[in-house]
């Protein structure tokens, strides 16, 4: 490559295309200069956060690059060499090398596009426009998916056969079928839940600065990764009766022990509490029927115990109003209380 920039064989040194002789040019270049293996640096830095995956492809990068050109109406400028860098101006040292990373990054792209792509993998999305207790979701390898409205999850076609990873937003029951050797994996914003076979209520509501799963049967990993390359940042491991809860904005996570079945009356019908602060009775109703509620009035000395089976909210209401002697209205997904 003498001094010069050549992006086409820098492509191929980094996805594994290029020549003995080829490789040879290209580390002699970077170890021609300082600045070469700063710019080398910075260009693999943006190359692996392109995710680009070309394990087993023999790549024509000319071709590639040559139509990516046509497309985009690319103008190539002739190649910058590296002895033209002047050391005395450390301003224009620093746009040359935003000039130079800032187009690579559009290169890489391009080709990403261009190149062909024989694993293209089918998603399937789901979307529940009700709660659907009746019918669940049946994945391929017998695992349950019982979901609350507005939940959604995806998968890829070949769920199952080698590995079982979905994505999911909103809340669902999941009963997931044993498999020691393919663990299913679910994520959810910037958390994993990984289980061999279990059943759990997950829960990640896009208004919510929280991330909670309630264990009931099995064992499973429940750990928040780093958006960048995916390791893990913090892990717990849940036994039943316990639940773990990822704070998104401060990226813990904490386990705590849980004394009822309230988390999933949303999909059992069945609410149940045992003098509890009206204040906490307020929140699970939130969250189970999915509305918002604002008392006007100071409610911290009350307390409840009572047991709601298949019970409308205005009929939940109703009752608290003949117990606490409060009026409630309800318009439009909220509930007032004064």
């Amino acid at each position: 490559m003498n001094r010069d920039f050549d992006i086409d064989q820098l492509v191929s040194y980094l996805t594994g295309n290029s020549s003995k002789k080829e490789q040879l040019l290209v580390e002699q270049w970077i170890a021609l200069s300082e600045e070469n293996m700063l710019l080398f640096d910075e260009f693999k830095k943006v190359w692996d956060s392109s995710s680009i995956k070309t394990e087993g492809k023999v790549i024509d990068v000319d071709k590639a690059w040559a139509e990516f050109k046509i497309r985009t109406n690319f103008v190539e400028t002739s190649p910058i060499v590296a002895a033209e860098i002047k050391p005395t101006n450390t301003i224009k040292k620093i746009l040359f090398y935003s000039y130079r990373v800032a187009a690579l990054a559009v290169v890489l792209f391009g080709l990403y596009f261009l190149l062909p792509n024989d694993s293209t993998v089918e998603i399937h999305n789901y979307t529940a426009s009700s709660v659907q207790v009746e019918s669940p979701l049946i994945l391929s390898d017998g695992s349950s998916v019982i979901m609350n409205k507005g939940a959604r999850i995806n998968y890829p076609n070949d769920f199952g056969s080698v590995s079982r990873n979905v994505n999911f937003k909103g809340e669902a029951f999941f009963d997931i079928a044993h498999n020691p050797d393919k663990p299913m994996i679910i994520g959810t914003g910037d958390v994993r839940v990984k289980v061999l076979g279990t059943s759990f209520d997950l829960c990640n509501f896009a208004d919510s600065d929280e991330i909670t799963v309630y264990l009931e049967t099995g064992k499973i990993l429940f750990y928040s990764v780093d958006e960048v390359d995916g390791s893990i940042l913090e892990q717990i491991i849940l036994y039943p009766g316990q639940k773990g809860v990822y704070n998104k904005n401060t990226g813990l996570i904490t386990k705590y022990q849980t004394a009822d079945n309230n988390h999933v009356a949303w999909k059992t019908g069945v609410l149940e509490f045992t003098n509890a602060p009206l204040t906490d009775v307020i929140k699970v109703l939130e969250r189970t029927y999915q509305v918002n509620i604002k008392p006007e009035i100071n409610i911290d000395d009350y307390h409840l115990t009572a047991r709601f089976n298949n019970e409308s909210l205005t009929s939940i209401f109703e009752s608290l109003e003949i117990i606490y002697n409060f009026k409630c209205e309800i318009n439009n997904g909220s509930v007032v209380i004064y």
